[in-house]
């Protein structure tokens, strides 16, 4: 049965091999403007991932024209590398840059093939062992402590059974697993323009669900989550941002409120979908400074990819049954759900009603029952409650 398991993942492996090699091209350009935009911003890492690319494209090239041993290319890439550099490369850089690979063949795939999400195992795990062989020499290296980490964390969240018990177990795996005390998840809506307050583990969970906060309000987050554009092309910043006075980046309603000392942002995001679909925040206690530990990295890296996966299937399902916050079960019409998507997105009673055909005074109506229904005070809240219950993304 060993044997058999075993030549089944290596079929995985080579078969998202294959695949990409017969779309090389769209991914040579889609990794051209990547390398490009790292360049433009002198990201220190570039030699990481321009060393990958050049690599994947020769060796996608050759895939067609012989037989081929996925594990060659794995044996090769690691000796091609020590060869260049003659050094380990830095685990929280190449992950970054793997990533940043990785989303580029997912989003070539989907404008390719309307099964690609079908094909996501395999690409991830092909982009996985790529890591591992770079990465790890034996079971004895010191780097293999963050892996430990990330199957402990792993295998506490796969237990979720919804959408509720999804965000718990995140905000607590983060916590217990790494050394951190309190954590605060977030979800990013309206095109990552608005952070809103999920759970608290360890901090007031009232009050974290009460947060929805304009992502431009706090600029290290702002900037971080576009980070590197060039000529229209964007890149996620899947990196940990570490902070280490709250009260110098964050608003000061937020450092008192929670006591903030230094912290640390984990963005959650979905390689498959190659976007950010939240973040969370982590800190030691109230008050408390702290230097960061760079080898804390690549699990915090992998932690925010776990969650972004967990989450994203209890999203994409029909969550308003997850009733996040009222036993009671809300139905709302189509046209009661594109006011809520209108005052998401900020728009005033005249421009909903001139963008839905509709007179002032009928809007006004249906915002008013659509407050009774959510229980809500004002349309913030019609809104914010309206994401948490899965209503509107």
């Amino acid at each position: 049965m060993s044997k058999s398991l075993n030549h089944h993942l290596d079929n995985l492996l080579i078969d998202a091999v294959k695949m990409l090699a017969i779309y090389q091209d769209d991914l040579l350009k889609e990794w051209g403007l990547m390398l490009q935009s790292l360049k433009n911003t002198n990201k220190k890492s570039v030699a990481v991932f321009e060393f990958i690319s050049d690599f994947l494209v020769s060796f996608l090239r050759s895939v067609n024209d012989q037989p081929f041993d996925i594990y060659r290319m794995l044996d090769e890439i690691q000796d091609q590398w020590f060869a260049q550099f003659q050094r380990r490369p830095e685990p929280e850089a190449l992950i970054f840059h793997l990533n940043l690979l990785e989303n580029a063949a997912h989003k070539v795939l989907k404008s390719r093939i309307t099964y690609s999400s079908k094909l996501h195992p395999s690409v991830h795990y092909l982009f996985s062992k790529m890591s591992e062989v770079m990465l790890f020499h034996s079971e004895k290296d010191n780097y293999s402590i963050w892996k430990d980490a990330v199957i402990l964390f792993n295998e506490w969240i796969i237990r979720s059974q919804n959408f509720r018990e999804s965000i718990e177990n995140i905000c607590f795996g983060f916590g217990y697993f790494l050394p951190f005390k309190r954590c605060a998840l977030f979800k990013f809506t309206n095109q990552e323009s608005i952070g809103i307050g999920l759970f608290g583990h360890h901090f007031n969970n009232d009050e974290v669900q009460a947060i929805a906060e304009k992502i431009t309000n706090i600029p290290v987050l702002s900037e971080s989550l576009v980070k590197l554009k060039s000529q229209g092309h964007e890149m996620k910043n899947f990196q940990p941002i570490y902070i280490s006075s709250a009260e110098n980046d964050l608003p000061e309603r937020y450092v008192k409120k929670f006591d903030l000392g230094s912290l640390i942002i984990v963005p959650i995001y979905v390689p498959e979908e190659g976007k950010i679909i939240g973040g969370v925040i982590l800190d030691q206690g109230q008050g408390i400074h702290f230097t960061v530990d760079t080898s804390l990295f690549p699990a915090l890296m992998k932690f925010g990819q776990s969650s972004g996966e967990l989450l994203t299937k209890f999203i994409k399902a029909d969550i308003k049954k997850q009733d996040l916050l009222t036993d009671d079960s809300i139905s709302l019409s189509p046209r009661e759900i594109e006011i809520i998507k209108l005052l998401a997105d900020g728009a005033s009673t005249a421009e909903a009603a001139l963008k839905l055909y509709l007179s002032e005074f009928t809007v006004r109506d249906y915002i008013s029952n659509i407050m009774k229904r959510l229980n809500a005070q004002n349309r913030t809240e019609v809104a914010v409650k309206a994401i948490r219950l899965g209503i509107i993304d």
